[in-house]
């Protein structure tokens, strides 16, 4: 098991927790979270300015720099539940478990996104025409359902944001 580390960089401090590289991610979070005392549903985790994939790994997390480093630097914020509009300043309600549904819809289609790239590249290597042309077709096949799955993503976003802007006179 190897170790590494995680630096959980909240309101301006540092705090480092140790983990294994095969670690999910939302364990080493929980960690951080009852570290400090807050329940993890009320902090945003963000690496390379995306959101922690909870369900990945320190390994499958981390880009090839920190893994040689065996550390990773984590921002954390206060998930707010309200923001406000920026055109008009008003306090809008955010449906969270319909936030963390699209998240999870992102997630996977950002996982099946990385299988398709590694799936192409070992494609390219392949000689065989009929076997680059029944893969071909596989991965078209997969892209349709990805196009699906956009689809129903967008209309969830469509559906969180449920509010009309009504244009001022």
């Amino acid at each position: 098991m190897s170790i590494a580390f995680v630096k959980f960089i909240f309101e301006g401090k540092v705090d480092k927790i140790q983990c294994s590289k095969d670690e999910k991610m939302k364990d080493i979070c929980q960690k951080y979270s009852n570290k400090i005392g807050l329940n993890i549903n009320s902090l945003v985790f963000s690496y390379e300015g995306n959101h922690i994939n909870f369900q990945s790994s320190f390994n499958e997390q981390a880009n090839i720099i920190d893994l040689e480093r065996n550390e990773m630097s984590i921002l954390v914020d206060k998930n707010e539940d309200k923001l406000s509009c920026p055109k008009c300043g008003e306090k809008l309600n955010l449906n969270l478990e319909k936030i963390n549904d699209i998240q999870k819809y992102i997630n996977n289609i950002n996982d099946t996104i990385k299988g398709l790239k590694f799936t192409l590249e070992n494609i390219v290597l392949i000689s065989s025409e009929e076997a680059v042309k029944f893969h071909l077709k596989n991965i078209n096949l997969v892209f349709n359902i990805l196009n699906k799955d956009l689809k129903e993503l967008n209309k969830k976003v469509d559906d969180l944001l449920n509010f009309t802007i009504v244009k001022k006179n």
